[in-house]
């Protein structure tokens, strides 16, 4: 064990110490600090566990939580098998459209839904319109409008997570079921999804925590009563009220305890159950079946039809983004380009800080992941994978736990939050396992002999790094670097604690447009350049990831 490894373990250490451990620490003091006095005790706790509304709260999100999951299963499985065993033209297009919602700001979507299926909608006037409905039809509203919604937006991480399963299936496990005489439907429910549980599980985890995370898709739908949302509020709006916002940071750490909770019991069971095939006949792309015509055309429409839901948004947003109003039209009838040239003469702030501060976020990410992702799949350090659990512990806290943690941690003794590089520290905290799965990912895949080869003709470390490893690792490397961005630009949960007057991002000045009944145009032309610039990055990740996407969210992510 050589001494650069230990020394670099050791930097990565207190950069976890000082941007991870020490903020979190903060906000779990904080949650037991006794309003009114400089005491400490469990009494804030005592009274969240015994008031009705929010023991209602937890089980409102809990429900939510069940029914997503349910939702994104029934549309994932199948929607992950066309994509990992057919092989059909338009699948590059038709994979990043299935992805896109991953990596919108889920609010944006809210936007887009209510304008098309809200009460006055486009789809409900246009059914007044030709005599079906005679009254508006409640689309949107109420927990069938926020399952819809956040299933939407979840639905990725099930079918990433899916599709590596079944590319990852042994052959010779289906083929021996055909040959006892199970075939299609049987040989899938009894070979095929069984031996994808695993994967499932490992994206089915983070479908359920994601409503103890939103609070913002709740609230713009009016409801108010999800864990998440309470805790936002009384954080956010009873400042003056102590005790309010002691039991507000009660709730996110009972949130980011049940998070947590979720989420390791997941990774356990997920590495109790990984099966291996003894045949060499699995190829990076998988088993590829020819379905007949019928079912290709069937698997078309379903795709069609889930990329039709997806494409609502940004045309939704589009032809918002070219109006000043829209309002019981099926369409709008006032074009006007006045939304964007005030984005882009009088507000172009917001884009100059979204690119600054994930770019420096990135950069954060990138010195830190690559370094790290070495020490986790190339070394036998001590605490290797203590620090491989705390980063991707990270995918597990909700983005309100790390912007409360961070304005508590760094005000006063440690002044940072004063500095607008309080910003993408943050967001390089909260963001840093996307990155960090990829080129982890992608040494897994880097033949180890390469690199021995190179430092037994005596190279170094560093120069079989930047020689032999870095050029091999660029596809991974490449991904890692998108998705971070990607992630970091349309970060809100974290971002809007922490803002003040001039660090205004996009995403914040969207909910702020909101927030503040401005015009929605506005709102509505930042959330679409933010989608035009996401669909792009997007589309570099289908076209260079391979299987480098499924790998990073498989189960065999250790």
């Amino acid at each position: 064990m050589s001494r650069g490894n230990l020394f670099l373990a050791g930097l990565l250490w207190i950069v976890i110490a000082i941007l991870v451990i020490y903020p979190l620490s903060f906000l779990v003091i904080e949650s037991f600090k006794i309003s009114g006095s400089d005491n400490f005790g469990i009494s804030n706790y005592i009274e969240f566990f015994k008031d009705a509304y929010y023991l209602k709260t937890f089980a409102n999100t809990l429900a939510l939580s069940a029914a997503v999951l349910i939702t994104t299963t029934i549309f994932g499985v199948p929607l992950a098998y066309i994509l990992a065993r057919y092989r059909q033209r338009g699948k590059t297009i038709l994979t990043a459209l299935t992805l896109l919602p991953i990596v919108l700001p889920a609010f944006a979507g809210v936007f887009a839904f209510i304008i098309f299926f809200g009460k006055y909608g486009t789809l409900n006037l246009v059914l007044m319109e030709i005599g079906l409905i005679e009254k508006p039809v409640n689309f949107i509203y109420g927990f069938h409008g926020l399952v819809f919604i956040q299933s939407l937006h979840m639905l990725p991480f099930i079918v990433l997570s899916l599709s590596a399963g079944f590319t990852n299936i042994d052959p010779s496990f289906e083929e021996a079921a055909e040959v006892e005489g199970a075939s299609g439907f049987w040989r899938f429910i009894t070979v095929s999804l069984p031996l994808c549980a695993p994967t499932y599980l490992a994206g089915g985890v983070i479908v359920f925590l994601w409503p103890f995370t939103d609070w913002l898709t709740p609230l713009i739908l009016g409801q108010v009563d999800f864990l998440p949302s309470v805790a936002y509020i009384n954080i956010a709006y009873h400042f003056t009220d102590l005790h309010r916002k002691y039991m507000g940071i009660v709730a996110v750490v009972v949130s980011s305890v049940v998070c947590i909770f979720l989420f390791l019991l997941a990774r356990r069971w997920v590495e109790k159950r990984k099966y291996t095939g003894l045949s060499k006949g699995t190829t990076s792309e998988g088993r590829i079946i020819e379905p007949g015509p019928v079912m290709k055309i069937w698997a078309y429409i379903y795709m069609i039809f889930i990329a039709v839901l997806v494409l609502l948004i940004p045309i939704v947003l589009g032809l918002s983004s070219f109006s000043r109003r829209w309002v019981f039209e099926p369409l709008p009838t006032y074009w006007t380009l006045d939304n964007y040239r005030v984005i882009l003469t009088e507000t172009p702030l917001l884009i100059k800080n979204s690119f600054l501060f994930s770019g420096v976020a990135l950069a954060f990410g990138v010195i830190f992941g690559l370094p790290a992702a070495y020490i986790i799949v190339r070394t036998k350090v001590p605490g290797k994978n203590a620090l491989d659990f705390i980063i991707t512990l990270m995918l597990a806290f909700p983005g309100m736990a790390v912007g409360v943690s961070y304005l508590l941690a760094f005000w006063e003794n440690i002044p940072l939050a004063t500095h607008w590089i309080i910003m993408p520290l943050a967001l390089f905290a909260r963001r840093l396992p996307y990155f960090l799965r990829m080129a982890h990912s992608s040494y897994l895949q880097l033949d180890i002999s390469l690199e021995e080869a190179s430092e037994v003709s005596g190279a170094g470390k560093i120069r079989t790094f930047m020689s032999i490893s870095l050029p091999l690792l660029l596809k991974g490397v490449l991904v890692g670097v998108v998705m971070f961005f990607i992630m970091a630009f349309q970060e809100i949960s974290t971002a809007i604690f922490l803002y003040r007057g001039g660090w205004e991002t996009m995403p914040i000045g969207i909910y702020l447009n909101w927030h503040r009944g401005m015009e929605f145009g506005i709102a509505a032309a930042m959330a679409f350049l933010m989608i035009v610039i996401t669909f792009v990055l997007l589309l570099i990740i289908s076209r260079v990831s391979g299987n480098v996407l499924r790998a990073a969210w498989g189960s065999d992510n250790k």
